[in-house]
């Protein structure tokens, strides 16, 4: 027989909370075993577990396959993406995808082909539209729901997808494409990448099907971690792409860095494919053309009529090849690189071979320092140092043993780097160069808004699938630029075009005017500095539909000026929703300001809605008013998985097939606590028995 014993206190308390401990690292690990479904993921195959009884079945997640036609004029794109979803199972099926967008895409159009009949989405308040979604799906009705996680992230669900058949999700968005370095860049992104989530503790939050569980300081996790097929299960989600081009002007330039591509020309204009025909969704596209300019400014004014109100976006850009001849002013530059595990192969390799360049063009007179971060931020130097032969020997040893692995903890080192400090000696220059793969990008923009001072932010994207939303946000707070590395083979070309916007700003003090008086409702607000090959580009809604837009500033130390008349602009369609995109990410902008959420939403509903446009707080359904599915039969809810970006290392980012090494670490560390718990409980009975 055994005799009970009451523990004391003490050794109670401490059980109860060792006990708590493991609860949170295993629900922290594995947010899924927190509830039983019906249905579950196991994320390192996208396949779905699905439980009957005492037994388990996995299943295979819906196939799905993409196709992209994207039209473009002068430096406005209509893009409409097709999402094929098809169920090869012998049940009915409800598919969830997470892809990418750009993040300022403005998405307008939600339409779900069934057949030969289409059913056209329409735009709601985000919860009234999944209520609208969640119904049609009970009562059988096939139905699709577009819904926006970040700028950049949206979830396609495709509800009573039936056995062995397939539904179409169609959207459509505008663009305004991206003119810098004197070329003009479409970027189409094609993968969610895995993203860093930092945090200690599982919280309730925003549901969803996601590889992470939600955490105090990424509460939508769940929403913004798609399941990722592992490498050795094959690739899957085939993307094909047609660009129809009609760039305005003759092209002395036209190339894609990411893809082997075709291409034809008819009268000025282009149509671009891939070669291939099709590709596997893991990187994004880019497609880069050169107008043929001469020496002449390229200067242009695009307007639009709509409801009683003129939308106006002017463009203007030093003419090619063009270089101030400012003097060069003495810099401190801190170098910033992330060295996580989804850094790891090609990344870590294009990172390395970037900052080995830009630091071969410092000079005599400039101060630096190096910092890496992972878990942890380590310094080269304590801080910055002068430049000389002997601190580039030591920081090029620095780099040479750079290793990929970790968290991506960006907020360490912003931290070290920004502290707020005004009226520097020096121009000083943080580089940040990553892949910029996190889940808290709210905080980390706001830390660089709060703690910015008199410094420059530049993001340098690096890898194949970099998080664009995150890094041209952080750049635009930092009042600096966004430049991309995709490929190995552009880092010298990409970096010197970099440096010679670090080392000398083509045009600042940039303000603008309608008919002598402020330009009213314009974005970007104040207007940024221009860089060599980096125009300005400006929205603004007017009440009048004739006047001149005036632009003025300093350049190399003289007054500027640039002016536009109204009525002599070319006609574009789609700017008002290019300046609804720009008016909602301004809104949205307030919440680093420190803004309450409800008035941030209040404000960007009435844009969003009266401009038909998906955000945040708003989202396109689509429902077939006739029931499809048989009434009492069952729906599985499965989710899509993506691919891993190219480049990519799967057992850095996952740690192999099963749980991570930080998740076994965890779990090992609260199972030694519990038993280490047990043990003094026992001692302290044997002591007092």
């Amino acid at each position: 027989m055994f005799r009970q014993v009451k523990p004391r206190g003490g050794a109670g308390i401490f059980i109860f909370v060792c006990v708590l401990l493991l609860a949170s690292s295993v629900a922290h690990a594995a947010p899924d075993a927190l509830q039983e479904a019906p249905t579950r993921f196991v994320p390192e195959t996208g396949m779905v577990l699905r439980h009957q009884g005492a037994e388990s079945l996995v299943v295979v997640a819906p196939a799905l396959r993409t196709d992209v036609d994207i039209a473009v004029s002068g430096i406005i794109a209509r893009v409409t993406v097709r999402q094929t979803f098809r169920n090869p199972d012998d049940v009915w099926v409800e598919g969830v995808y997470g892809f990418p967008l750009p993040d300022d895409a403005a998405v307008d159009t939600l339409r779900l082909r069934i057949g030969e009949r289409v059913i056209e989405g329409e735009i709601r308040e985000r919860e009234k539209a999944r209520k609208i979604y969640d119904q049609a799906k009970r009562a059988g009705q096939r139905t699709s729901l577009i819904e926006q996680e970040r700028p950049n992230l949206f979830t396609a669900s495709a509800a009573n997808i039936p056995p062995d058949g397939e539904i179409v999700v169609e959207i459509a968005y505008q663009q305004r494409l991206r003119f810098a370095d004197d070329a003009v860049s479409l970027r189409f992104p094609s993968v969610v990448a895995p993203r860093y989530i930092p945090g200690n503790s599982a919280v309730a939050g925003l549901g969803g099907m996601g590889w992470a569980g939600n955490t105090s300081q990424v509460t939508d996790a769940e929403r913004i971690t798609p399941p990722v097929r592992h490498p050795d299960d094959g690739a899957g989600n085939p993307l094909t792409l047609t660009v129809n081009l009609d760039a305005g002007m003759p092209l002395a330039l036209l190339r894609s860095s990411s893809h082997d591509v075709a291409a034809t020309e008819s009268e000025g204009r282009y149509t671009v494919t891939l070669k291939s025909g099709d590709e596997i969704a893991n990187r994004d596209f880019v497609l880069t053309w050169k107008p043929d300019t001469g020496d002449a400014p390229f200067a242009a004014l695009f307007t639009e009529e709509k409801d009683g109100d003129t939308y106006v976006m002017a463009v203007v850009a030093p003419p090619s090849g063009e270089r101030s001849d400012a003097p060069r002013f003495p810099r401190e530059v801190i170098f910033i690189i992330d060295t996580s595990g989804s850094m790891h192969g090609e990344s870590i390799a294009q990172a390395r071979a970037a900052l080995k360049f830009a630091l071969g063009r410092l000079q005599k007179g400039d101060r630096f320092n190096v910092l890496r971060f992972s878990n942890d931020t380590t310094g080269l130097f304590h801080a910055a140092r002068p430049f000389d032969a002997a601190a580039l020997s030591k920081a090029n040893r620095f780099i040479d043993g750079l290793e990929a692995d970790g968290g991506t903890e960006i907020s360490g080192a912003l931290k070290r780097v920004l502290n707020g400090r005004i009226g520097l000696s020096h121009l000083r220059q943080v580089v940040l160069i990553t892949d910029g793969a996190v889940g808290n990008e709210t905080a980390l923009i706001s830390r660089i808004r709060r703690d910015l001072g008199d410094s420059r932010l530049f993001t340098l994207g690096i890898g194949s699938a970099p998080n664009s939303h995150f890094m041209r946000k952080a750049a635009g707070q930092g009042r600096g630029t966004f430049t991309h590395i995709g490929n190995p083979l552009e880092v010298a070309e990409v970096m010197s075009r970099l440096y010679e916007k670090l080392e000398r700003p083509a045009l600042t003090q940039i303000e603008a005017g309608y008919d002598g008086e402020n330009l009213p409702g314009m974005i970007p607000a104040p207007l940024p500095d221009l860089y060599h090959g980096e125009p300005v580009v400006l929205t603004a809604r007017l009440p009048w539909h004739d006047g001149t837009i005036d632009l003025a500033g300093m350049r190399a130390g003289q007054p500027w000026r640039q002016s536009f008349d109204i009525a002599d602009a070319r006609r574009g369609a789609g700017i008002a929703k290019l300046w609804a995109r720009d008016r909602i990410a301004m809104l949205m902008d307030r919440r680093y300001e420190g803004a309450e959420e409800d008035e941030v939403r209040l404000a960007v509903l009435d844009v969003a809605l009266a401009h038909g446009l998906v955000s945040r707080y708003t989202s396109l359904v689509a429902v077939d008013k006739t029931p499809a599915r048989p009434a009492g039969g069952a729906l599985d809810r499965r989710a899509v998985p993506v691919d891993l970006p190219a480049g990519w290392n799967y057992a850095r980012v996952f740690g192999g097939r099963g749980a991570t090494p930080a998740t076994l670490h965890m779990i090992g560390g609260a199972i030694a606590i519990f038993l280490a718990g047990l043990t003094l409980l026992v001692m302290r009975h044997r002591r007092f028995a």
